[in-house]
């Protein structure tokens, strides 16, 4: 796999509602490794939503989607459901455990990636199944498979259940967010830090 050191943007340390500022950096860490690392496979595969040149450390999510009514929330997004998810994912339709599977924000199916027998696409793209939209077991981003974008979480409250539950579940920490009516791009929430990870292959 190849490896990259990644240098951020900065931001203002005020737009985060957690007094703890350190809990913040660590969790805007984690939530920027996710949207980073998804970002950069799909640019090294020549898949860049923004319709510019392919090329790595460009992050460009959505911040809105047509599709967002499709999520279904009715049912609380749990710690537990979580857990067993990240401890066991398996894809619901073919067996498949390697590589990047995603749950879908409708079935919560569990579903492999289009690089390996690509349930999680047929499945969004299904006529039977309304919700486009799913996250990544790996690194916790969302994806529209309609729109063929990232979409951004710190902009989309409707995403932000089934993050929560799957952040702390991942890294035992509460997800942070800016306060209310602060949403931003994902390129503004990183504080001068430096970033360090491999390309995955999801």
């Amino acid at each position: 796999r190849d490896h990259y050191t990644l240098k951020s943007l900065n931001m203002e340390s005020s737009s985060i509602d957690n007094s703890d500022s350190a809990a913040a950096s660590s969790s805007s860490s984690s939530l920027m490794a996710a949207m980073l690392s998804a970002q950069i496979n799909a640019d090294m595969n020549g898949n860049n939503s923004s319709g510019s040149t392919p090329g790595p450390f460009s992050v460009y999510p959505e911040t809105s989607s047509p599709n967002i009514s499709t999520v279904d929330n009715s049912s609380p997004w749990t710690v537990n459901f979580a857990s067993q998810a990240l401890n066991n994912p398996t894809c619901s339709n073919c067996g498949n455990s390697t590589g990047e599977n995603w749950v879908c924000l409708s079935t919560r199916s569990m579903l492999c990636s289009r690089y390996q027998n690509g349930c999680a696409v047929n499945h969004a793209l299904n006529t039977q199944n309304k919700c486009p939209i799913q996250i990544s077991v790996r690194d916790l981003s969302f994806w529209d498979h309609k729109m063929d974008a990232y979409l951004d979480v710190f902009a989309i409250e409707e995403l932000r259940p089934c993050f929560k539950a799957f952040h702390k579940a991942k890294f035992g920490t509460e997800a942070l967010f800016p306060k209310e009516g602060e949403g931003r791009l994902i390129e503004d929430v990183i504080d001068g830090m430096t970033i360090d990870m491999k390309i995955g292959d999801g």
